[in-house]
């Protein structure tokens, strides 16, 4: 598996043709949530690729995504960003990048970063 998550969730990193996966943690329990994981060009406002969580367990907040090679192939090679949403009984709420009040202030935080590197070996 050549998937590296940051602990923080602030990076997430693999390699063209990998497998392997990726799970947030401190979803919201109180639905059924779908979620998605999308990568995102900032440079040119586009959605590259867009996932649905393979499982969500709702019991303790926990998405998995499990990255198959034909997903990782279809990525481009660069550095993006990504974006994670929540959507149950018609709401949609993007949960990463977060955005939240501070001292009556509002906070945006910049979407971390998803970088996809060459394939360096073809396999099986």
């Amino acid at each position: 598996m050549s998937i590296f998550v940051s602990s923080t969730q602030k990076e997430i990193l693999l390699r063209k043709g990998d497998t392997g996966n990726i799970y947030f943690t401190s979803i919201p329990k109180d639905k059924a949530y779908n979620v998605y994981l999308s990568i995102y060009d900032p440079d040119n406002d586009k959605i590259l690729k867009e996932i649905q969580a393979t499982e969500f367990v709702q019991a303790v907040g926990q998405a998995y995504f499990g990255i198959d090679e034909n997903f990782s192939n279809s990525l481009p090679v660069g550095e993006w960003v990504y974006y994670l949403k929540i959507c149950a009984d018609g709401s949609e709420d993007t949960i990463i990048p977060r955005i939240y009040t501070e001292d009556g202030e509002i906070i945006v935080e910049s979407a971390p970063k998803f970088t996809v590197l060459n394939k360096g070996v073809e396999g099986d």
